[in-house]
């Protein structure tokens, strides 16, 4: 079977699905839409079991600092959705809770660390209006270079280790932007002194549906692609990609395709291992792309979380990286009196890639239970999801790496975008931006063709 498509799309997460829908929106394409799994969403995959939800992606909100685009992504959830003002807390020495973010949070020290983080603040401003700090070449230098000695070695580097599970020298600064902003300085005064204050301010106000867990952002966008009658393919795999000059061929698990132009949102590793006339030296570059994997495990418990929304934990000894309270998102993601609660534990595949689901449960129980968090014997459910690709690491090829990668597609006409498509660590808001953007391209493109 040979069909051809002006457009076809590979993966139907929130990057796929938002192509699809742009694509429709701005120039009446009807692409077809190829999913490996059984379902639609990627990462934002929520599961119901004994009466609690889970979103065993981990933890996602709707939040974003253009008001225009929250509103497009919100228009999806009708009215099934909750606004929340953050309430966020960094696992802190001692058994304290610490504010998030951390320098948001100072003012809640002792006063010996209070002093200590506010001289070295003064020392670190001092030196670089004399400019004798050397520019940060590598993440663990930005962190000195940005929040001083005190700050970062408290809680930015443990934590990140924990997360990355590298050396810190190792991860470029082209993410830190986004991901990990610099914080104003009035700010780091007024909360060493003793006045508290709101950092990263434009996820402090967020949004999230109130039935149906995060999944319900995916099936709000499936409900409008079925209503144009888009071709929407599950458990059917791209295992072959022949590129031409006018032409993308790919076999799958089910018939072959060919089309003008495809749209690629699968993990690019993925993708290069089944393009067929490639050249050797873009197989090589698989091996620069680095990543770590995620294992998801979701927790019912019989218990009372008060109102806190997720904590990080930066100990080494606490196998979680970050705990989210989804039953405190929404009342509906657990049966009354119960908590529903997502656990979320970061693994390095190169030196873990079969890790023992079973033992990290256990310790995550284990760890839960002494933290207070929630009683012993009270877990009533779980469940556990492993993701090959979650996080993407940003070392000192990728951009150079990926500008070559999307630079060979775009020659035969293969876009790629999307967290994994782009090998990128965008939250949702910025796929929508990358999938508008992208679709606005492929429509002008076509119209000029024709």
């Amino acid at each position: 079977m040979h069909l051809n498509n002006e457009v076809i799309i590979l993966g139907g997460g929130l990057s796929g699905l938002s192509m699809a829908y742009n694509l429709v929106k701005v120039c009446g394409l009807k692409p077809i839409v190829i999913e490996a799994g059984d379902r639609f969403g990627g990462l934002l995959k929520t599961v119901e079991k004994n009466g609690f939800l889970f979103d065993v992606g981990g933890s996602h909100i709707l939040f974003s600092r253009d008001k225009n685009i929250l509103k497009e992504l919100l228009y999806f959830l009708k009215d099934n959705y909750i606004q929340h003002y953050r309430n966020t807390y960094i696992y802190y020495w001692n058994k304290r809770f610490i504010k998030y973010p951390f320098e948001n949070g100072i003012y809640m020290l002792d006063p010996i660390e209070r002093y200590e983080i506010l001289k070295d603040i003064i020392e670190l401003v001092v030196k670089r209006e004399k400019d004798v700090l050397k520019k940060p070449r590598n993440l663990l230098e930005w962190f000195y270079y940005v929040f001083g000695k005190a700050i970062s070695e408290k809680y930015l580097i443990p934590y990140n280790l924990k997360l990355w599970k590298r050396d810190l020298r190792e991860i470029s600064l082209e993410w830190v932007g986004d991901r990990v902003p610099q914080p104003p300085l009035d700010d780091i005064i007024k909360s060493a002194v003793g006045i508290p204050t709101e950092g990263y301010k434009h996820q402090l106000i967020f949004y999230y549906p109130i039935r149906g867990g995060i999944y319900a952002l995916i099936e709000g966008i499936l409900d409008h692609l079925l209503k144009d009658s888009l071709d929407l393919r599950l458990k059917e795999k791209a295992v072959s990609i022949t590129l031409d000059e006018d032409r993308v061929f790919i076999e799958t698990t089910k018939g072959e395709y060919k089309a003008r132009y495809v749209v690629s949102t699968i993990p690019v590793p993925e993708l290069i291992k089944i393009t067929r006339n490639t050249e050797g030296e873009l197989k090589r570059y698989v091996r620069e792309l680095d990543y770590n994997s995620l294992l998801v495990i979701g927790i019912g418990a019989k218990t009372s979380i008060k109102n806190m929304h997720w904590i990080y934990f930066p100990q080494e000894d606490i196998v979680f990286h970050r705990i989210a309270f989804l039953s405190n998102y929404s009342p509906y993601m657990a049966p009354q009196d119960r908590a529903s609660i997502i656990a979320e534990i970061s693994i390095n595949p190169r030196e873990n890639s079969s890790p023992n689901i079973n033992s990290l449960v256990s310790k995550t129980i284990n760890d839960l239970e002494d933290l207070g968090i929630i009683e012993r014997g009270s877990v009533e459910t779980i469940v556990t999801q492993f993701w090959k690709y979650a996080y993407i690491v940003y070392n000192h090829s990728h951009r150079k790496t990926m500008k070559y990668i999307t630079a060979y597609y775009r020659r035969y006409n293969v876009f790629l975008t999307g967290r994994f498509g782009l090998w990128e660590y965008s939250n949702m808001d910025k796929v929508w931006v990358m999938a508008k953007e992208l679709s606005n391209k492929i429509c002008s493109i076509l119209n000029k063709v024709a």
